[in-house]
């Protein structure tokens, strides 16, 4: 047996390696096999009617799922309402910069300067 021969960790025996252009997985996944977020994606997008005001509309599934958490929520369901607000605060953009720190008046700015000077004082008489 040669050097290139040789079996081991991770180095099958030559006469179990897959020959050039096999595969492992022969028939593999089907093509066309739909996945779980295709078939909640169909689901959802589904057309529904629903009655608002006296009126007929037709809605997504999706909308109508939210509008029943919405009037849930609204009726005091609290795992309704934290749910939306989950989602809001998943879908808030994370760019949005916060909101700018009031100006402090020259009484403050004369406070907090007082108060580093002291703290500066503090730390130099420990070290």
């Amino acid at each position: 047996m040669s050097e290139t021969e040789k079996a081991g960790p991770k180095r099958p025996p030559k006469a179990y390696q897959f020959k050039p252009g096999q595969s492992g997985n022969p028939r593999g996944r089907p093509k066309g096999t739909r996945n779980l977020g295709t078939d909640l994606k169909d689901i959802l997008g589904r057309r529904v009617s629903i009655r608002e005001d006296g009126k007929e509309r037709r809605i997504s599934r999706q909308e109508a799922l939210l509008l029943s958490l919405y009037n849930k929520a609204l009726r005091g369901d609290v795992r309704a309402a934290t749910a939306i607000i989950n989602m809001l605060s998943k879908l808030a953009p994370a760019s949005a910069k916060p909101p700018e720190a009031p100006s402090l008046s020259q009484n403050d700015e004369r406070i907090l300067a007082d108060f580093l000077r002291r703290r500066m004082s503090v730390t130099k008489v420990n070290e």
